[in-house]
């Protein structure tokens, strides 16, 4: 069975001492295949223990205690249920080895603790962490790196249908007291132009034990996928060119800081053919005049970017239905733009199906059997810069060879007959969304709800929304809440869960019709997981639904929700819940903010003091960790008074604006709280103490931005249309007056080309600002012809936007933040019925009569002849499942219980309906789970309209209880 692949299928392991890839490289190293006896023995029976990842420090001090964390993994077909021993060591080669009994200790290695693992059935993995107190190997200087491994089974408890398989070299670790700079990020355009002086920006990080001294780092190109060091003397490698370099003041142990880093754009001596990418990265300290615990790790690729002049064509994005059937129409929506430099004539866009998770570039080649085409669609023209985004529609057949009802990749090519020399040809396809092509069902987990803390063996509720996006009607099935002290959850079909996570409790899923939602809360309790670490375990809460797999879907692997953290015990728990802060200050002034500190815990907590500060990220560190990062400065306190649980207290506050020592005049700062910064409390979670607003302009200036556009949601093709937007300067200075633009746009951010507007937009009209005073905002009406962008088609959805001072006739502080897209807009020409309220009584007991009033408005541009029906509706959920047309709208989750029919209406009328109904429990409803009550109107669908999917609305308020 396919379902939810284990964790551990695609890991790097350590055999027999050597490093084996398996699956997990970037392409630039290349893989071992198993050898013919490890096949075999890959295929014997028996339980085969092996560790699949390995985390520590990357540096600590002699003696100084570590955590390490291994995750075991039993890949054979067997359980292990007692307990095993895992040794971690330090060496000095890459060869490691379990030490023997009654055997001298090995010079070139040593043991750096071990801890039991306890059972790992098959199939599952855990992971198990020990503290460690760091000791070299014999021959220790001082100052070194070792190889960080582990092994499990080391007393050999078990027999294994494999017994070469069971240590894993995570690699070198160094040992000292030193500082250790690395590159963790480079920052630069998508392609760049021979001569062009760029301005980058990377990422330096000290992760060794030492704070280290200023230093360096440099910027390169490269035409592999590799950097290596420039040698003291002697030529440098003719595979990579120096593009600038920029100084890095000291930096703390553990402490990063981005950099910009500026130079002119030259190709490296080693030549590549046309369209070939190159590679950007950097090298910290690549003088060597920093001492450094490694000096092996400190070049970094970021990845490969065009050099060049010509265009660049790039799928941006492709999205389609969760689930489709067989051979029905299959809407896709592409965005295709142009990350180059030059513009593009006919620009070709093929959307495919695939069953394969990635697509060939173009190619002389014929297109693999993997994939089969849906549509074709062409932009004729696309300028350096631009995108264009166009909705097709084509038959949903599976490429040949693929199984029956199971998911397909969907994807896009661009430039498929090459008929455009690009930059670069190997960035033209894109397939990350999986669509379901069948007849079944398929549940997910969309949104999960829990308590920050829980108590540990105590009753708590978590909720949890699953959908059916598959397209037959699903069977009921269970829906199963675990913790875990892992970042993932993985639940096998059979057998017992992983020892990681700790069943919560369960609850049933009714059978759900597709495209249909319920919300079940599951109530229970949980201890910790085996292995989780003490004090402040890190702790998860996910949820599972038909996990035995007993329902035949479209796709096994989307059954697990996304995981929420969670603390288990007894406490307080100190939040900010929320924070205020300008969008742009004067240095030296002050700023007025509102700090809410929230008690989330189970128990009252005492005076506590919330920290404020000023920051280059949207991070900050206690000032307890001294010295105090550069990168942020302190501004002010906030005391805090006792609080219950459960409890809020809103703070205003002034603070002084005081820009952090590395912060250069013009960066964006970022106001920080943290709760409890002196720690007084005692809280079972530390992690979510932390909550930024920002970012902030720093400067002296005005700001204009656009804070709302509003207009209708349709409108005649060409027909007139009306916008209302909403301009504020949001600086520190008044502005003088302006010019503001509305627009319609075809994508959902507006183009920065200049001067606007671009082929992906057409102008509705455009007005005159009046000067603002620093906070003052002004709206303004802009009517015109709803008209079609130049790369729209009759299918493009369109979007209605606004831009202020597209001329720059202001200078401001921020230039990048003018524009603003909001809803959307249908062209066309109709009706278009929808609820706009529901009202009625409240608390009312089950099976009593009750009247209601319904207001239906026709927001279309065509009168409604006729009549259509309107439905009442009682629902377990707070929106109500639409079914598709000619479908009644009684489901297990809700059920009609009144019915009028609404007449004709002309274009903008409403009419207030009075219906009667009487309450009914849906079918799935729970004993005291509340019932919403909502409205539908032509629920049949028999009405073509310009919308469908706004013909229905739900009162926010409970109108009763199941009994």
């Amino acid at each position: 069975m396919s379902r939810r692949t284990p964790p551990w299928r695609y890991s790097c392991l350590f055999i027999t001492g050597a490093l084996a890839l398996t699956g997990c490289t970037d392409g630039s190293v290349p893989e071992e295949a198993p050898t013919l006896e490890q096949q075999a023995r890959a295929l014997l029976p028996g339980p085969d223990l092996r560790i699949t990842e390995l985390s520590a420090p990357d540096n600590a001090e002699p003696g100084q205690p570590i955590t390490v964390t291994a995750k075991v993994c039993n890949a054979g077909d067997q359980n292990v249920y007692s307990n095993t021993t895992l040794q971690v060591y330090l060496s000095t080669t890459s060869t490691q080895q379990v030490p023997g009994p009654g055997t001298p200790p090995l010079t070139v290695q040593s043991t750096q603790g071990q801890t039991d693992v306890g059972p790992v059935y098959a199939g599952q993995c855990v992971s198990r962490s020990l503290s460690i107190s760091v000791s070299p190997p014999s021959g220790f200087t001082g100052n070194g790196a070792y190889y960080l491994g582990a092994s499990i089974d080391t007393q050999k408890g078990v027999s294994e249908s494999d017994e070469t398989n069971n240590g894993f070299v995570r690699g070198l670790m160094g040992v000292g007291w030193r500082p250790d700079l690395v590159v963790t990020r480079v920052d630069a355009p998508a392609n760049l132009a021979p001569g062009q002086y760029v301005t980058a920006s990377a990422t330096v990080c000290n992760v060794g034990t030492d704070p280290s001294p200023s230093g360096s780092v440099q910027l390169y190109l490269s035409t592999v996928n590799g950097l290596t060091v420039p040698p003291p003397s002697g030529p440098p490698p003719t595979t990579q060119v120096l593009i600038g370099a920029a100084s890095v003041s000291s930096l703390n142990e553990g402490q990063c800081r981005t950099v910009p880093v500026s130079g002119t754009v030259l190709p490296p001596p080693t030549s590549v053919p046309p369209g070939t990418p190159l590679y950007l990265g950097a090298i910290a300290d690549a003088p060597g005049s920093v001492l450094e615990l490694r000096e092996d790790n400190n070049t970094f690729v970021q990845g490969p970017v065009g050099v060049g002049n010509g265009p660049d064509l790039i799928i941006r994005s492709v999205t389609g239905p969760a689930s489709v059937r067989p051979g029905d129409p299959l809407q896709a929506t592409a965005t295709v733009c142009n990350t180059g430099f030059q513009s593009a004539n006919t620009v070709d866009v093929r959307v495919v199906l695939s069953s394969a998770p990635s697509l060939a570039a173009p190619s002389t080649q014929p297109r693999p059997m993997t994939e089969l085409p849906v549509a074709n669609f062409s932009v004729p023209y696309l300028g350096a810069g631009q995108c264009a985004t166009r909705t097709v529609q084509g038959p949903a057949n599976s490429p040949y060879g693929s199984p029956v009802d199971q998911p397909l990749y969907l994807g896009a090519i661009v430039d498929l007959p090459q008929g455009v020399l690009e930059l670069r040809e190997d960035n033209n396809t894109r397939a990350d969304s999986r669509v379901g092509v069948g007849s079944r069902p398929d549940l997910t987990v969309v949104a999960l709800e829990a308590p920050s803390l829980a108590p540990l063996y105590g009753p708590f509720t978590v909720s949890a929304k699953v959908c059916n996006v598959g397209t037959t009607r699903s069977a009921e099935v269970p829906v199963e809440v675990y913790v875990t002290n892992e970042s993932s959850l993985n639940i096998a079909p059979s057998g017992p869960p992983p020892m990681t996570a700790v069943l919560m409790g369960m609850a049933q899923v009714p059978a759900l019709e597709a495209r249909e939602c319920v919300t079940r809360r599951v109530t229970g309790s949980a201890g910790l997981p085996p292995g989780a670490v003490m004090p402040n375990p890190v702790l998860s809460v996910g949820a599972v639904v038909d996990p035995r797999a007993a329902l035949p879907e479209l796709r096994e692997d989307n059954n697990v929700s996304a995981l929420s953290r969670i603390g288990l015990g007894s406490g307080p728990d100190l939040v900010v819940r929320t924070l205020t802060a300008p969008s742009s200050v004067k240095i030296g002034t002050s700023l007025w903010t509102d700090v809410q500190v929230c008690n989330e815990g189970t128990l009252s907590t005492g005076p506590s003091t919330v920290g404020l500060f000023l920051s280059t990220t949207p991070t900050a560190v206690p000032p307890t960790l001294a010295p105090s990062p550069l990168s942020q400065a302190p501004v002010g306190t906030v005391e805090v008074s006792p609080l219950a649980a459960g409890a809020c207290a809103l703070y205003p506050k002034t603070v002084s604006v005081i820009p952090p020592p590395e912060a250069t005049p013009s960066q964006p700062l970022y106001l920080v709280a943290l709760a409890d910064v002196n720690q007084q409390s005692m809280e079972p979670r530390e992690d979510n103490n932390l909550r930024a607003a920002g970012p902030i302009t720093p400067g002296n200036g005005p700001d204009l931005v656009v804070t709302d556009v509003t207009g209708p949601s349709t409108a005649s093709p060409y027909g007139p249309v009306t916008l209302n937007v909403t301009v504020c300067n949001v600086g520190t200075e008044p502005a003088g007056p302006a010019q503001v633009m509305g627009v319609l746009s075809t994508e959902e951010a507006l183009s920065t080309q200049s001067p606007p507007p671009a082929p992906s937009e057409t102008v509705v009209n455009v007005a005159p600002v009046p000067g603002l005073a620093v906070g003052q905002c002004v709206t303004t009406p802009l009517s015109g012809p709803a008209s079609l962008p130049y790369y729209a088609d009759p299918s493009s959805p369109l979007f209605l936007g606004a831009r202020v001072d597209s001329a720059n006739q202001v200078m401001e502080l921020r230039e990048d933040n003018n524009a603003r897209v909001t809803s959307r807009l249908i062209l066309g020409n109709g009706p278009d019925l929808v609820v706009r309220s529901v009202t009625a009584p409240t608390g009312l007991p089950q099976y009593s009569s009750f009247s209601a009033q319904v207001q239906v408005c026709n927001e279309g541009n065509q009168p409604l002849y006729g009549s259509v029906p309107l439905d009442l509706v009682i629902s377990t959920e707070t929106s109500l499942y639409v079914p598709g047309q000619g479908l009644p709208p009684y489901t297990q989750v809700q059920s009609p219980v009144g019915n009028v029919m609404v007449s004709a209406l002309a274009s903008g009328q409403c009419t207030t309906l009075p219906v009667q109904g009487f309450v009914v429990r849906p079918s799935s409803a729970l004993s005291g789970q509340p019932l919403y009550l909502g409205a539908l109107v032509d629920a049949p669908g028999s009405l073509l309209e310009l919308r469908e999917d706004n013909n229905a609305l739900t009162m926010a308020t409970p109108i009763s209880q199941a009994q």
